[in-house]
C-alpha cells in the first residue's frame, strides 16, 4: 500500500512540474492555483517570455512555457499533454489539432509571421546573399530539422529555390529545433545558421544576420489555438494579449511581421 501511495505521489509531482525544458516568465505565480501552461514554438521564446511577464503583471497569473519545435509540441498536445494554449510556427499543425478536437473550434488564429535569416557569430564572415553559402568557409550550415520544424522546412525551400540544396546537402547539420540550429553556430559547431530572425535579434551583438528574401520560401504564418482540455478562459485571455496592439508591438520588436490581413 505504501509503495502504491508513493507511486501516486510521484505521478502528481511529475504533472505539477510540467514538461522538461519549460521556462517561466516569473519566479512565483502570485495567486492560488496553477500557472497557465503554454506550448510555444522555439522561435517565440524571447517574445513570449516578455508577453508572459506582461500577462502576469496584468492578471497575477504565472505563465509557464514549453518551447520546442512546433511538430513535437503538436504531437504532445495531440496525445493529451497538460497544456492550455498552443502557439505554433505554422498554420497546418494547429488546424490539424482543431479538426481532431484537441483545439477549441474557432480559436485558431494567426498572430505573426516569422522570417528566415542567415546568422553568424560576431567577427565571423556573414553571407551577403544565399548563393554565398557556396563559399568554402561555410563548411557546416545549421538549420532546424525539416522533418518536423517549420523553419527547417522554410530553409530547405529557400535553398531549393536558389538551386543550392543538392550542392550544399553534404554541409547541412540539423538541430532538433531552430533554437538548437542557432546554438550550433554560437558554440562554434557550425559556421552559419539558416534560422529565425527573432533569435538573431535576441542574440544582439553576439552575432549578425542577413534576412533571406521572403519570396524564396512559403510564408511562415504562425497560428495559435486554445487547447480544449485546458483552462480555456485564461488561455483565451493570453491569446487576446498576443493579438492586441501591445502584444503585436512586442512581437514586432522581436523580429516578427504582423499576421496576414492586418
Amino acid at each position: 500500500m505504501c509503495a502504491s501511495f508513493f507511486r501516486f505521489l510521484a505521478f502528481c509531482l511529475l504533472l505539477s512540474a510540467g514538461f522538461s525544458g519549460c521556462r517561466s516568465a516569473t519566479s512565483s505565480d502570485g495567486v492560488s492555483g496553477r500557472p497557465l501552461r503554454v506550448a510555444a514554438a522555439s522561435d517565440l521564446e524571447p517574445a513570449f517570455l516578455e508577453l508572459g511577464r506582461v500577462f502576469t503583471a496584468r492578471t497575477g497569473r504565472e505563465v509557464v512555457f514549453s518551447f520546442a519545435s512546433s511538430s513535437v509540441l503538436a504531437q504532445q498536445v495531440g496525445q493529451g499533454a497538460p497544456m492550455d494554449l498552443f502557439a505554433a510556427a505554422n498554420r497546418e499543425l494547429v488546424e490539424q489539432l482543431e479538426r481532431g478536437g484537441q483545439i477549441v473550434q474557432g480559436s485558431a488564429r494567426p498572430y505573426a509571421r516569422g522570417r528566415l535569416v542567415m546568422w553568424t557569430r560576431r567577427g565571423d564572415a556573414l553571407p551577403a546573399e544565399l548563393p554565398a553559402l557556396r563559399e568554402g568557409r561555410y563548411q557546416r550550415i545549421s538549420l532546424a530539422n525539416p522533418e518536423h520544424a517549420p523553419y527547417g522546412q522554410a530553409a530547405v525551400a529557400a535553398l531549393r529555390a536558389g538551386g543550392l540544396f543538392d550542392e550544399l546537402r553534404p554541409r547541412l547539420v540539423y538541430g532538433e529545433n531552430v533554437r538548437q540550429a542557432h546554438q550550433y553556430v554560437a558554440t562554434g559547431n557550425a559556421n552559419v545558421a539558416l534560422g529565425a530572425l527573432s533569435l538573431a535579434v535576441a542574440a544582439g551583438e553576439k552575432g549578425h544576420y542577413t534576412v533571406v528574401p521572403d519570396a524564396l520560401y512559403p510564408p511562415l504564418v504562425q497560428v495559435l489555438g486554445v487547447i480544449k482540455s485546458g483552462d480555456q478562459a485564461a488561455a483565451g485571455r493570453f491569446a487576446e494579449l498576443v493579438l492586441s496592439a501591445a502584444g503585436q508591438e512586442i512581437l514586432k520588436k522581436h523580429g516578427f511581421l504582423p499576421p496576414p490581413g492586418t
